[in-house]
Formats: C-alpha cells, structure tokens, sequence
C-alpha cells in the first residue's frame, strides 16, 4: 500500500513538473530574433531578413522583431520584404525605434505589412509618396515629352496606392490613411498612428514592447497563433560581412562618392603622370561605384553628364581653353549628381550636401592645376636655348665683333655690338643664327 502510494506521489510530481515546464518554458524554448534596419532599404535588407526568418524557423522562434529606422530605398526590395512578411510562418513585428526613428517612404510599407506594427515615443511614420526630382523644362519643351512623363508618374502612383492598400486591409489598418501616405505624402506622429489604427502599440522599448505583445493573437499563412513574448531571450542577428558591404555600397551618397574620387584619381594621375598611387586608388574607387550601379536604379542621363564632366576635365589638362572646358565640366558634374539616381524605382537621392562637397573637391582641384600652367607660362625657361638669355658668363677671347664666352660650364661663339676685352663679364641677350649667342657687357 505504502509502495503504491510513493509510486502516485512520484508520477504526480513528474506530472506538475512537465505541466510548470510547459506553461512556463525556459529561455531557449522561447526565443525572440531582433533584426536591425537601419538605414536604406536594399537587396542587402531583403537578404539579411530573408536569413533572419530562416533562423527565426529554424530554431523555432516565437517572434522576430525588426528595429526600423529608414528613409525609404528601393522600390523592388520593398516589395520582396513585404512578401517574406506576409507570407511568414513565422510572427514578425516591426518596431520603429528608437526615438527620432522614422518609417518614412518604403519604411510605411513594411510597417503596415507587420503581424504587429509598433512605434517608440518621439518616432514618425509617412510620406510614402513616389519621387521624381526630374529638372524643369523650357517653356516651348515639347508636350508629348510633357505628357509622358505625367503618365507614367500616375502608373508609379497608382500602383504605390493600390499596394500599400492591399497591405492594410490585410492587416486591417486604416486604409484610408494608408493611400494618404502614397498619395499625399501625409506623415504622422506615433501618438496618431496609434489613434488612427495606423500601427498597434507605443512602447518605449523592446522589453515593455514584448511584455505588451504578450497574449496578443496573430493571424498566420497555416493559422492563428497567440503570442507568448514576456520573458523571452532575445537574440540579436547581426548582418554578415557581404550584406554589410552591399548596405553600404547600396547608398546614393556613397556610390557617388566612390565615382567621384576615382575620376578625381584618374584625372590627378593623367596630370602628373607616374604618382602611380592616384591611378590604383582612383581604379578601385570606381570599379566600387560601378558595383554600386549594379545594384541601384540610375538614370543614364545622369551617368552620361558624369561621363561627360570627365572628358571634359582631361580636356581641360591637355588643351588650353582658358577655364571653359572646366567650368563645362563641373556644370556637368553638378547635373549628372542630381540625376543620377533620380529614378521611379528608388525614392532616395545623392544628398545636396554631398553633391557641393565633391564639386568643390573637383574645383579646388582645378583651381590648383589653373594656378600651376599659369605659374609654368610665367616663369623663365631654364633648359635649352632660352635657358641661356639673361645668364652671365666670362669673355674667353677678345669680342670684337665676334670672339668666345664661356657660360653655364660651356663654350659658345658669341657676337657683341661693341668691343668687350678678354676677361670680362658678359650677359647673354639673345640667341641668334648658328647658335651663336648676342651678349653685351654684364
């Protein structure tokens, strides 16, 4: 009897012990996936969530957070990360963090496309309205270019419109704001996106965002599921190196810097040839920016003005045009650096900051090379025959009429317009027939 007694009260505290474990699993059973987008949205942002969910299912995650804080990015990546999100087996909540975040542009979308849209205090949350920063046409510019160009705006519109729609009602977010965002480019604080049904929770961070999340139930492609987030390790997952590289690379500001330093490279070597340094450094530079050209939508006519300023640059080194075909050049510079990315498919651009920083670095340079041939023209020959004029040398014979001088260690027949002794100092006035030098007395 005692033995059967013992044998229950052993079974039933094997039972409490599995029933505790499974209502409060441990830290490793219950895992959160942090990722971190900071910055444009690219094909290195697609891959890096890409591999964040197949960790997320690979280890059974409960949850995966993305950290967002974006100016907006490409129009292609934005709509592979929408897809992973809504297709995702996984629960994913996009957290705009942290204070003075925004999810502007491209941000919007992946934002409404969360299982639960979250913001910190002091972030914002709009403008997701296509960009075109095309430059203004003449007055008599033909109206069929006119037209075209409107048209084709209104495709990229309505189909931002109709997509960013699409999100919210799958998400039932408020629709209505949504097609605001694209339309109008309307921006919202966090306090009013959460009174408008445009995100689901503020918190101040990720803890007490886990802790209010908690018990909250998501819809999934395979079914419901109801989150248990309070208490959860959270793993960060840091981008690799070639997603890091390809981040950076992906950024407007940083390919048009690596364009312009390795044309400012080429042009330094094609100067003063043989530095040697200038050229291999000036070459990598821009094979990075043709990479980053690769992966970026660009406008050929901006490329094509960068070209351009480039040829016309070397132009300048070689043929003297009295500054013109510098000024054309860096005209082009500036030109091609607003255009170069000013495409449907990318809402970012290369700063104006940046633009003015590299054009004076250009300048500058210029300046330097018009101050040196000015300096060069200036300055006496000291080589060859006219080298000789105004040196001064010693009479080796009498000069009557004709006689010898001795000058910058040699011999040269000399003539004199009056009668110099032997001995005496003469100075070289001219350079005449049969390399016969014109000296007078010093």
């Amino acid at each position: 009897m005692k033995k059967t007694f013992s044998l229950c009260v052993i079974v039933l505290l094997i039972f409490l012990l599995e029933l505790l474990a499974y209502g409060n699993p441990s830290g490793s059973e219950r895992r959160i996936i942090l990722l971190e987008v900071n910055g444009t949205i690219n094909p290195a942002t697609v891959d890096y969530i890409r591999k964040g969910l197949e960790l997320a299912k690979e280890s059974s995650a409960e949850a995966i957070v993305i950290l967002l804080d974006t100016p907006g990015g490409l129009l292609t990546s934005t709509k592979e990360i929408v897809q992973l999100i809504l297709n995702s087996p996984v629960p994913i909540i996009v957290y705009v963090y942290p204070s003075g975040a925004t999810a502007t542009s491209a941000g919007v979308f992946i934002t409404l496309s969360a299982h639960i849209a979250a913001m910190a205090e002091g972030t914002s949350i709009g403008a997701a309205h296509p960009v075109m920063i095309s430059p203004g046409g003449r007055q008599d510019e033909d109206e069929k270019q006119n037209s075209e160009r409107r048209k084709f705006n209104e495709k990229i519109e309505n189909f931002a419109s109709s997509f960013i729609e699409s999100i919210a009602e799958k998400r039932k977010r408020n629709t209505k704001w949504a097609i605001e965002a694209v339309r109008n480019s309307a921006s919202i604080t966090a306090t009013e996106a959460l009174k408008k049904r445009v995100i689901d929770v503020i918190a101040p961070n990720l803890t007490d965002l886990l802790a209010q999340i908690d018990g909250r139930e998501v819809e999934l492609p395979e079914g419901k599921k109801v989150l248990r987030t309070k208490g959860a390790v959270v793993e960060r997952m840091e981008m690799n190196f070639k997603q890091k590289l390809i981040d950076t690379l992906s950024t407007p500001d940083i390919a048009f810097l690596l364009i312009s330093l390795g044309s400012l490279g080429l042009l330094i070597e094609f100067y003063n040839p043989g530095l040697i340094f200038p050229g291999v450094a000036g070459a990598i530079c821009l094979l990075l920016g043709l990479v980053s050209l690769q992966i970026l939508p660009f406008n050929y006519a901006g490329l094509a003005l960068l070209v351009l300023s480039l040829l016309l640059f070397i132009a300048e080194i070689y043929i003297t045009s009295f500054g013109v075909l510098g000024v054309g050049g860096v005209i082009s510079f500036i030109l091609g650096a607003l255009l170069l990315f000013d495409t449907p498919e990318s809402d970012v651009r290369v700063g104006f900051d940046v633009v003015v920083a590299a054009t004076l670095a250009v300048g500058l340079f210029f300046l330097f090379v018009a101050y040196q041939l000015v300096k060069a023209q200036r300055l006496r020959a000291t080589v060859g025959f006219e080298g000789l004029i105004d040196k001064e040398g010693i009479a080796i014979t009498d000069i009557d009429t004709t006689g010898k001088i001795f000058v910058q260690g040699e011999y040269w027949d000399a003539e004199s317009e009056s009668k110099i002794s032997k001995g005496e100092k003469v100075r070289v006035v001219k350079v005449g027939d049969n390399f016969r030098l014109k000296v007078k007395k010093a």
